[in-house]
């Protein structure tokens, strides 16, 4: 009887869900609450990505299912050259993440954070709720304190100021692998993509975090301008990722 009154529970639950909708803000943004059948979660056997996200995850506003992805894609990314760039750093939650796989195996490779530490910019016409400034509660210092407990600072190197026009110039001649955009509006996360591009290495990846996000859709539009480019493999992942592979230089 039990069972049968959660199966009938759960069944309601899902069809309710299923059939609420967020109001687009727009006629071509369109938004539902997702919901899936899967229900694999390997993140919850993965004790190496359990500890490390039980420490940063009051310093991200990113869930449990895109930190699991950014920490396997980075793992995948072994033996494509270059190093890991993340913009768009807030508390360093991610940044945490993604720096604590490359201790784990040993990577010769460095995570260049890079924040202004005073909020969102470059918001304009495509960006439907940011408006600048937002996500400025943060700071360097506890960025480097979360660095610490995860025994990482030697894989990190903060970058201040905006990217890339402020903070790009001392990387301006690396390769990279991997790059985390995290940043909210158009026009920020089509400068640092334009940046990072060519000097992305062949199977190197690109996440937009703030692909599925409401309230980011300029970075939903610019996205879709992207994936035209024949250049770069485009995964649109439902956890709100956008992921890009490139294909060739």
């Amino acid at each position: 009887m039990k069972s049968f009154k959660f199966d009938k529970l759960r069944r309601y639950l899902l069809r309710t869900l299923r059939d609420t909708e967020v109001k687009p803000l727009a006629p071509q943004h369109p938004h539902s609450v997702l919901i899936s059948r899967a229900t694999y979660s390997p993140w919850y056997g993965d004790q190496a990505f359990m500890t490390a996200y039980e420490t940063v995850k009051h310093s991200t506003l990113v869930d449990i299912y895109r930190c699991y992805e950014l920490w396997t894609l980075v793992r995948q990314l072994e033996h494509v050259p270059g190093e890991a760039i993340e913009v768009g750093v807030w508390k360093g939650g991610t940044g945490g993440l993604i720096a604590s796989m490359l201790k784990r195996f040993s990577l010769p490779k460095k995570i260049f954070l890079c924040d202004t530490f005073q909020g969102v910019v470059k918001a304009g016409e495509k960006d439907t709720v940011y408006k600048g400034g937002e996500h400025a509660d943060t700071s360097r210092e506890a960025v480097m304190d979360l660095m610490s407990r995860l025994d990482v600072t030697q894989h990190v190197e903060i970058l201040p100021g905006i990217f890339p026009e402020e903070s790009a110039h001392p990387v301006e001649h690396n390769r990279f692998a991997f790059c985390h955009i995290d940043v909210d509006t158009y026009l920020s996360a089509k400068d640092v993509f334009e940046w990072v591009s060519p000097r992305l290495s062949v199977h190197g990846v690109v996440v937009f975090d703030d692909y599925g996000t409401w309230g980011c859709e300029g970075v939903a539009e610019l996205v879709q301008e992207i994936a035209k480019n024949p250049d770069f493999f485009l995964f649109q992942n439902l956890n709100g990722h956008a992921v890009f592979i490139k294909l060739r230089t």
